[in-house]
């Protein structure tokens, strides 16, 4: 699909109200395809079921996990965070890719056939995996999201049937492009240059402290 093509899907999928409401949760917020809601969490309590991360010890978890249903036809929507940074740079698409047919395999128990792998820009740069697999007797297809950010990411995984992906597939796309992490807080290590430039200038401040108290012990004498 052609990028104005798209943005032009985007755009009227955005203004005819195709998106629900704002889910915001852990550091995140973004609007849900329409007619999606949170499911009972009992069930995915504890689970890293889309938590696809490019290094094994990378610390992850399942953040949320919304469906429009009920019943097996219903399609299923999962956010997860990931405690690593996450750049969608032309390099990491490739390692992203083989991570997620890993976790599919490996986690899951699942085998997903990739189809497509794509690099996309925006406010929210992000490499999405798009592949069908075989669950229930049921095909599916899967589109498995990256989402890029500095010291934390996101990672989305929308299910459906391959039936009804055509249908969906405008509003999961539209819903993607509404996502936004925060930035985290945590301090991480002080650059050498700038503790250089923190030890020189405490070093002055050191020096014209000292220099005053002289100044003053002369002015009086003592």
């Amino acid at each position: 699909m052609l990028p104005g093509v798209r943005l032009s899907l985007l755009t009227t999928v955005v203004l005819s109200g195709a998106l629900g409401s704002e889910l915001r949760r852990d550091g995140y917020n973004f609007r849900p395809p329409e007619g999606f809601h949170m499911v009972r969490w009992e069930q995915y309590s504890g689970s890293r079921a889309g938590a696809v991360a490019l290094e094994a010890d990378a610390p992850r978890t399942l953040s949320a996990a919304l469906a429009d249903g009920e019943d097996a036809d219903a399609a299923t929507l999962l956010v997860s965070v990931v405690e690593r940074s996450f750049s969608a740079s032309p390099s990491a698409r490739d390692d992203f890719a083989a991570a997620v047919m890993q976790h599919f395999q490996r986690d899951l128990g699942l085998t997903l056939s990739p189809e497509r792998v794509e690099r996309l820009g925006g406010a929210v740069p992000r490499v999405e995996v798009l592949g069908t697999l075989r669950e229930a007797g049921q095909v599916r297809t899967v589109l498995v999201a990256g989402l890029a950010s500095e010291g934390r990411h996101a990672v989305v995984t929308v299910s459906a049937p391959a039936v009804r992906w055509e249908e969906l597939e405008p509003r999961v796309r539209a819903s993607l492009e509404t996502f936004r992490l925060e930035a985290t807080t945590a301090a991480g290590p002080v650059p050498r240059r700038m503790l250089g430039a923190l030890a020189g200038a405490l070093a002055g401040a050191l020096v014209a402290s000292y220099t005053a108290w002289r100044r003053r012990r002369v002015r009086h004498g003592t």
